[in-house]
């Protein structure tokens, strides 16, 4: 009779939901670099595309973007991405904020734009590297402007071919311009935090 339970134990383990929960758990651990536990933690992650890739897809507007991957503190995680895009022909940057649950499933971050803006998804490549996954396209903003609402210059969009971007990890310190949080930016300029 005890081999009967601890066989359930291992068919539990095997089955694809149990598995799936503990690598959710360590993507979120692989995004922020360490075990948040219940504490805040921060990630910045880049990209900069060469004239050649953007050469062999003509269809992709996007030639840089930055991502500031937040966590704040607490049992019950709150998880927030901000984006900071260029794009082709126009020399000032755009922004993007969302706010993010974690998928349970997958370990995957889906985050809704603010003010129906669509929404975009962030996901574990490997520990360097996260895949932002932009669908449709999402709400962009001016951070030059006071009035978000603004409309944007016709080439301040995404193209066909911009739909999944992998992204860099980089310091923390190149997020600056997408951390809205004035306590927090301070502390990463001072060095103070550092993840």
């Amino acid at each position: 009779m005890r081999v009967l339970p601890a066989s359930m134990i291992l068919i539990a383990l095997a089955l694809p939901g149990a598995a799936q929960a503990g690598d959710a758990m360590s993507d979120v651990t692989r995004i922020f670099g360490r075990d948040p536990g219940n504490g805040p933690a921060h990630a910045c992650f880049i990209r900069r595309y060469t004239k050649a890739h953007l050469a062999s897809h003509p269809d992709q507007n996007v030639t840089a973007m930055l991502a500031y991957v937040s966590k704040q503190a607490g049992a019950d995680p709150y998880y927030s991405v901000n984006l900071q895009v260029n794009f082709r022909r126009i020399a000032k940057p755009f922004q993007v904020a969302g706010s993010c649950g974690r998928n349970e499933q997958t370990g995957a971050l889906g985050c809704g734009i603010e003010c129906d803006g669509g929404s975009l998804s962030v996901r574990v490549k490997n520990d360097q590297s996260i895949l932002v996954d932009i669908p449709e396209s999402v709400r962009l903003f001016d951070p030059s402007e006071s009035d978000e609402t603004a409309g944007l210059p016709t080439g301040a969009r995404f193209g066909a071919d911009d739909k999944l971007f992998r992204l860099d990890r980089t310091a923390l310190s190149d997020c600056v311009p997408v951390i809205y949080d004035e306590e927090i930016k301070a502390k990463v300029v001072s060095g103070a935090i550092t993840q």
